[in-house]
């Protein structure tokens, strides 16, 4: 029952698919490697291609050879029984944190083969139980850097980021679409009753015996103006008081300038750690003109998120 949570496995083809057959026309690659048997498979294997970008697939029981013009796979063949099937869930549910894959049992017929799926991890980065970090890059497996282990964690987490972002803004947005509806009705109003004076001083020009009574006329429409006017301030100054906030699109724009500053702090290191210290700061040539104190505000809180998520459970220090 525990597998069922990273593992797919099924069912068993009796013959080789077609997609299988286009992975032996053309050799191992970034996304494609062979082995000769089971014990060719290595955790780091499977840690490789579920820290690449687009994961990747591995035929167990076929080997790489020349065929005088290109490198292709051949098959070989290898025990597909249940026993090797626990063998490489141990593999993958042993990688930190565990790798999702599914398992394909494939040319049952003649030399039977798997082909193990291995998708791009959502919890990369992934490492093996003794802390082997590898990539699939250029045909091959190659050893994380600390730098791209940072760089996948970071990606990670501003993805994340963007996300709470989006759904902390997303009441504010439906409020000020509120607000947007009452001010578009407000003119809609508003047009309507223009027209109808403009209509009212045509019929003045035709009327003139009758002007006091088209007078009274045209003030009562220009009063009722006013006082929907009125109405409508209040309604969008109840609206903004109800939700405790000052002015949400100025909000908006200010998360706005905080994913900006992640991005930066994902590409510069040292403007990071700049940022923790509070030593930075940043030109706001937009229509909100922010104060010194909510570009702060901006800086810090976007220090103490990447802070936060990079050394779990510490808790950032502002004064530190």
């Amino acid at each position: 029952m525990h597998y069922s949570q990273n593992m797919k496995i099924k069912q068993t083809f009796k013959t080789l698919t077609k997609s299988t057959e286009k992975l032996l026309e053309f050799g191992e690659n970034e996304t494609v490697d062979y082995k000769r048997d089971l014990k060719g498979l290595k955790s780091e294997d499977l840690v490789a291609f579920a820290n690449s970008e687009n994961g990747g697939i591995i035929l167990i029981g076929v080997e790489e050879k020349s065929n005088g013009k290109t490198q292709i796979g051949e098959i070989y063949g290898c025990d597909t029984s249940d026993k090797s099937r626990l063998v490489i869930m141990s593999k993958a549910l042993a990688c930190i944190p565990p790798i999702s894959l599914s398992i394909i049992i494939e040319n049952t017929n003649k030399k039977p083969i798997f082909r193990l799926e291995i998708p791009s991890g959502i919890q990369k980065p992934h490492c093996t139980s003794g802390g082997t970090y590898k990539i699939r890059k250029d045909g091959r497996n190659s050893v994380l850097t600390p730098n791209e282990i940072l760089e996948i964690y970071l990606t990670k987490e501003a993805k994340k980021f963007n996300k709470q972002f989006k759904k902390a803004t997303k009441h504010l947005v439906e409020n000020i679409d509120n607000v947007s509806s009452t001010i578009d009705f407000m003119e809609s109003t508003i047009s309507s009753k223009v027209e109808n004076i403009s209509s009212l001083l045509e019929w003045t020009e035709m009327s003139a015996s009758d002007t006091k009574s088209t007078v009274e006329t045209i003030d009562t429409y220009v009063k009722t103006i006013l006082k929907e006017h009125r109405n409508t301030e209040i309604r969008v100054k109840s609206l903004i008081e109800h939700n405790e906030i000052k002015d949400p699109v100025r909000l908006r724009y200010m998360s706005q300038m905080a994913e900006s500053l992640v991005e930066e702090y994902e590409r510069d290191e040292k403007l990071f750690e700049q940022a923790l210290k509070g030593e930075i700061s940043f030109e706001d040539d937009s229509v909100w003109k922010l104060t010194d104190e909510e570009k702060k505000l901006i800086v810090m809180k976007s220090a103490e998120y990447l802070y936060e998520k990079r050394y779990p459970g510490q808790k950032f220090d502002e004064e530190e």
